[in-house]
Formats: C-alpha cells, structure tokens, sequence
C-alpha cells in the first residue's frame, strides 16, 4: 500500500476515535486496531465467540486467540511484526500499559501514535517513551 493510501486510512481511524473516552467493548485499543486494519484492507479473523462487550469478554476473547493483544496481532498479521523503529504511518504498536491489557496504539507521523492512556480523558496523540512491538499493516 502506498503511503498516501496508509495516510488515508490512518486519518479515517483518526478521525474516528480522537478524543473518545475509553469504554471497553466500543472504544479501545483493540477496537481501533480491528477498525485501523479494516480501513488498511486486512479482514482480521476474529473468531467464534465474536468480539468482547465487558473487561471480562475482552479478557475471555484474549485466551481464545493466544492470551494477549500481540498475539493476536501475530495470528492477523503473519509475518508482518517489525522492530519497533522502523514503524511508519499506519502501523500499529504497543507500548507499555495498565496490566492485564495493555496499550496498543497506531503509528501517525514524527512518532506520535493515537492510543488510550491511563491519565488521559480519551484517546490522544502521544509521544510514547517505551515501544515493545510493532507490526507492519
């Protein structure tokens, strides 16, 4: 995919959830990476049981595909997993966050990635100072 074309569809999912307040089951992570991949042409296989609604669901839907946010980014993404410094727009990280979940957030430019932090009042554009993984969408 083109740069442009990634741009677009990192600006859809900005769009989408900047400024959103996290409420598990409609708008976090996880939902703005499923959303994120659609907008990128990928059709992340989510599975039976569907997707989540409450932190018990997500915590359920997790164990059914390898027990974390990574691996189940590894299962929709094979083989696309890169070394965190060479993110460019539209690829999707994870920094570190509230245990048992995590933070996952997606590349814009210069850095920045929109994500969900503790401190914050809805998803925002940070500078993240930790990266722990990166995959190319």
């Amino acid at each position: 995919m083109d740069l442009a074309k990634r741009r677009n569809a990192t600006l859809q999912t900005v769009n989408r959830f900047a400024g959103q307040p996290l409420v598990i089951g409609t708008h976090d992570c996880g939902k703005m990476v499923i959303s994120h991949l659609r907008a990128m042409g990928h059709r992340p296989r989510i599975g039976e049981g569907g997707t989540w609604k409450s932190a018990t669901g997500l915590m359920r839907f997790l164990r059914r595909h390898g027990g974390s946010g990574a691996a189940c980014l590894d299962e929709w993404l094979p083989g696309r997993r890169i070394t965190p410094a060479m993110r460019i727009i539209g690829d999707i990280v994870e920094i570190p966050g509230e245990p048992p979940f995590g933070c996952f957030g997606i590349c814009i430019n210069n850095g920045r990635v929109l994500c969900w932090l503790e401190d914050l009042d809805g998803a925002a554009i940070v500078q993240p100072v930790q990266l722990l993984a990166a995959w190319r969408t």
